[in-house]
């Protein structure tokens, strides 16, 4: 038995807000079915059915007319899909994130997580901060200045540890550049570091040039470390919600792994087999580089493969995201252009523009419009190719009868005419285009229902592009004396 929503009865609740967030690691286990560990889709045997644990378990839900759900045992109409999750043998960077990272780094100390700010100036921003109904502006107004003023400390006031700016190197890499020093007055700590080398430098003069660029290099493990030693009282100090998300939730340890129905299998008639989706061969690419580094690390390979392993394994997950990423070095670049969570939302074909705000629908059409001096101006002249495919369903009564008799014979190829009849108590439309439409007409009684092509006096919604909000839309009187336009 799968998991139960608990819904309470007979009781009236009205949302106060909604609260967008992280989802921890926990939070991901808790949503999911079932880990998904097997890098394989279909088992070997000839039944070619999905593998129990891997991608296209049918736990997950299922995109097959024929088969339902393991989990709830709807079908594919009615099933919504379950979660699964798979766990990431070496944390990486999320590619959404990965601003706010660096911009977090900038603001802790690089050895004891505390936030780079004195004991006064913490209080001043957090009176601001505690403000009711503080403006998002404000809030990151806020931000800019606690950022600036850590980044201005070069020690920390905790425990007196060195830090230097840090930056962005390359694809998803961060450095800390602590023994950088531009000031006229060299810091101790930084003064010993570079005295450390000085044996090295007699046996090797090359060294002395490179001593200068010195950095430490923080990888996911090392930052994911940091964040979860901040303190729980600097959180709203980085204007995040410890409620909503903690500063470690940014970095992947753990993936969600979609439902089937939003990543459905396709199967090909030509070849025998499946074409599967974007989405479901970049988790498959994601645990077969998880099984890779793990097995590496159980056989004591060298650190410099298990590193290269990592940054293509945060590669992979970067592109499960965001696909379109600038910047990736040749060697690690991606034969086939795929299609990432990002892509599938922003832009026109998206699922916000092309799916939700405008879509396919019927009884609508499109076409080419022209001024008319003849034209009332309530009036739109509709072509009559449009006109006799926009129906509009009108009920007999003993009032048109005879005009509805008349279009029924006409049937759907002369204008005026008529589509479609649905007869009282029937489910099922009649098509006009075949039968004896005579007889038909001669049965028509109050209450059936004909969907009849577009006349003059009808009334439709009509709007001009760029159609971008409702208020474009209004409501005209349908003219087909004059044909404006060509169809399109």
């Amino acid at each position: 038995m799968g998991k139960q929503q608990f819904r309470e009865t007979d009781v009236a609740k009205k949302i106060s807000h909604i609260c967008f967030g992280v989802k921890s690691a926990e939070q991901m286990r808790q949503q999911a079915h079932l880990q998904v560990v097997s890098k394989s889709l279909y088992s070997q045997d000839s039944s070619h059915t999905p593998l129990a644990y891997g991608v296209l378990d049918h736990r997950m839900g299922t995109s097959e007319k024929d088969r339902p759900c393991e989990s709830c045992g709807k079908n594919l109409a009615d099933c919504l899909g379950h979660y699964g999750y798979l766990d990431l043998e070496l944390p990486c960077f999320h590619i959404g994130y990965f601003k706010a990272i660096i911009g977090i780094l900038q603001m802790i100390c690089k050895t004891c997580s505390s936030i780079m700010l004195s004991k006064e100036e913490r209080q001043v921003f957090l009176d601001h901060l505690r403000r009711p109904g503080l403006p998002y502006l404000h809030k990151r107004g806020l931000k800019k200045k606690i950022s600036d003023k850590c980044r201005k400390r070069s020690v920390c006031l905790h425990c007196n540890a060195f830090n230097g700016p840090v930056k962005k190197c390359g694809l998803l890499k961060i450095v800390h550049e602590k023994y950088k020093t531009t000031k006229k007055v060299v810091d101790p700590v930084v003064s010993d570091f570079l005295q450390s080398f000085d044996l090295a430098i007699e046996h090797n003069k090359e060294m002395e040039a490179l001593l200068s660029r010195a950095q430490e290099n923080l990888n996911p493990l090392v930052v994911l470390n940091l964040f979860r030693r901040i303190p729980s009282e600097d959180i709203p100090l980085l204007l995040m919600n410890p409620e909503a998300g903690k500063p470690a939730d940014l970095i992947l340890t753990r993936l969600l792994v979609p439902p089937l129905c939003i990543r459905p299998s396709v199967v090909s008639d030509l070849k025998s087999g499946t074409n599967e989706d974007d989405l479901t061969m970049k988790l498959t690419e994601i645990i077969f580089l998880n099984d890779v580094i793990k097995k590496h690390r159980m056989s004591g390979a060298k650190t410099q493969m298990i590193i290269e392993d990592w940054d293509f394994l945060q590669l992979q997950c970067a592109l499960y995201i965001n696909s379109e990423l600038s910047g990736i070095p040749l060697n690690m670049a991606p034969k086939k252009w795929t299609r990432g969570f990002v892509q599938r939302l922003k832009g026109k074909q998206g699922r916000f523009r092309g799916n939700l705000s405008g879509k396919r629908v019927d009884f609508s059409g499109r076409t080419v419009i022209s001024p008319d001096p003849n034209l009332r101006i309530d009036e739109v002249a509709v072509p009559v190719h449009v006109a006799k495919i926009l129906t509009y369903p009108e009920k007999v009564n003993k009032a048109n009868i005879e005009l509805m008799r008349k279009l029924v014979k006409n049937g759907p190829d002369v204008h005026p005419g008529a589509n479609f009849i649905q007869q009282r108590h029937m489910q099922m439309k009649r098509f006009l285009k075949y039968g004896n439409r005579e007889k038909m007409a001669q049965e028509l009684k109050p209450g059936d229902m004909v969907e009849r092509h577009m006349i003059d006096g009808d009334i439709v919604l009509f709007n001009r592009q760029p159609s971008l909000h409702k208020l474009s839309i209004m409501a005209h009187i349908v003219n087909h004396r004059l044909h404006s336009g060509g169809e399109r």
